[in-house]
């Protein structure tokens, strides 16, 4: 049923996921005291750090994250498939968590600024802990169902 526990744990996974496309994951200052934000919804390219091509990447994942969750929370009738999607969109998220890092850091490494992290950098990594507690809560959910079938 929609009402149940895991739908609240994706639709607030999915709800980071969405934050981030509008909140600026890292920011960057340049030595002349120029400040860049690394933004998913900002697509325009700097011409001193060239993030375009990393934040369409990093865009395209993030987008396929966010629909996987959005579809998993409407899979309620079908539970397996739903703890199935749940791990499948664990292991994506924390994989995007550890490529946005890994970009966010080369990315200033490369030109020598400093680069100062947001909050939203770490919400991918909530929304991996939010559908674990989900799968957790469909994993109950489909035992407490086969322990009925076995008293029938």
């Amino acid at each position: 049923m929609i009402q149940r526990i895991q739908t609240v744990f994706l639709f607030f996974a999915f709800a980071f996921q969405l934050a981030m496309i509008f909140l600026p994951v890292a920011s960057y200052i340049l030595p002349d005291k120029m400040v860049i934000d690394f933004l998913f919804a900002d697509m325009k390219s700097e011409s001193i750090l060239d993030l375009q091509s990393v934040s369409l990447f990093s865009l395209i994942l993030l987008i396929i994250n966010s629909i996987m969750l959005l579809i998993n929370i409407f899979l309620f009738g079908n539970r397996k498939l739903q703890m199935k999607s749940c791990l499948i969109n664990i292991v994506l998220l924390v994989l995007f968590q550890l490529l946005l890092i890994y970009f966010v850091w080369d990315s200033g490494q490369m030109k020598d600024v400093l680069t100062n992290y947001k909050i939203s950098i770490a919400f991918p990594l909530v929304s991996a802990i939010l559908a674990y507690f989900a799968y957790r809560f469909i994993r109950k959910d489909e035992k407490l169902i086969r322990s009925i079938d076995r008293i029938r």
